[in-house]
């Protein structure tokens, strides 16, 4: 899908009503989302660019993800967004400087990239020309991941609370698959962060030629680097967590394990008593006595109470 955006009478950015006729140096912001072959063919034609396949933009190497090609910025960052459930997943989004239009090639619906739905639209929708849009959308997408991670410690927070509670046994399981969503999130946004602090680092270095503000840049970097900080004590918090809480489930099991242990050490003897007295022994007599049930009652009684005795001076339980 081909979305543009241009500058309306009043200075804001807004969304193109016919995109195709609107592609042109006097767009601010071409965003190709999910784009098929034609729409991405189209774009290449109107702007004399060559947008990064599926395979070049999922690459790691720097060489892949940052150069500059044919008078034009290209830059790429694996930033999160959501599927239409709601799960989050992340992805590459590729930006392309060309001239004074932005244009983004995505797979993956980062909220940022929302004009009029997140803090970062407003100065999106100021945007003069692409520059500004580029350094707006980082700047959006910075701000979401850091949100990101504070809802994220909140969680972890409160999880602590949980788990350490006297009677949070039961709920362990529960416990466990929050720490592992809250975990999977933490190292997504670990990523994030990191391809974004390698892009801010290569743009802040080549971005005067194509009008991007280097101070602004800089200031991302920094942001960026900070929020890297604060997610790498958030993954150490939440391995804290899944150790602790994989202690407390291993000793509930051994609280179990040790009722059953004692459940056997009360009936087993007993029933093996009692086991005996029902047999028909035909030469042993006493067992058909009329004391005989008597002697297999306390026999049975003393039996238990006995390995009672012995395990608490033991100190099994």
């Amino acid at each position: 899908m081909i979305t543009v955006y241009l500058n309306g009478p009043d200075g804001k950015v807004m969304t193109a009503p016919a995109p195709r006729d609107a592609l042109g140096p006097e767009a601010v912001w071409v965003d190709l989302f999910e784009p098929t072959p034609e729409e991405e063919r189209t774009v290449e034609a109107a702007y004399g660019v060559d947008a990064p396949t599926p395979l070049e933009r999922a690459a790691l190497e720097e060489s892949s993800r940052f150069y500059e090609e044919r008078g034009a910025l290209v830059l790429t960052a694996t930033l999160l967004g959501r599927r239409t459930e709601g799960a989050f997943i992340s992805g590459p989004v590729t930006f392309i400087l060309a001239g004074k239009t932005l244009i983004t090639v995505r797979a993956v619906n980062p909220r940022a990239f929302d004009i009029g739905r997140s803090r970062a639209s407003a100065r999106i929708e100021a945007s003069m020309d692409g520059a500004a849009a580029l350094t707006a959308l980082l700047e959006g997408v910075v701000e979401r991941v850091a949100d990101l991670l504070q809802e994220n410690s909140k969680h972890a927070t409160e999880l602590s609370a949980r788990v350490f509670k006297p009677d949070a046994a039961p709920h362990l399981p529960v416990e466990l698959r929050t720490i592992g969503r809250l975990g999977a999130l933490s190292a997504m946004a670990h990523d994030s962060l990191a391809s974004l602090q390698r892009l801010a680092a290569f743009a802040s270095h080549v971005c005067g030629p194509y009008g991007v503000d280097p101070a602004r840049m800089t200031a991302l970097q920094r942001d960026v680097e900070q929020l890297e900080r604060v997610c790498e004590a958030q993954q150490e918090q939440l391995t804290f967590l899944l150790d602790a809480t994989l202690g407390l489930v291993g000793a509930a099991q051994n609280n179990s394990l040790r009722a059953i242990s004692i459940a056997t050490i009360v009936f087993a003897p007993p029933t093996l008593i009692a086991s005996i007295f029902g047999m028909n022994f035909e030469r042993l007599t006493w067992f058909q006595a009329p004391w005989g049930p008597n002697v297999a009652f306390g026999l049975m009684a003393g039996a238990a109470f006995g390995l009672l005795a012995i395990a608490r001076w033991r100190r099994w339980f």
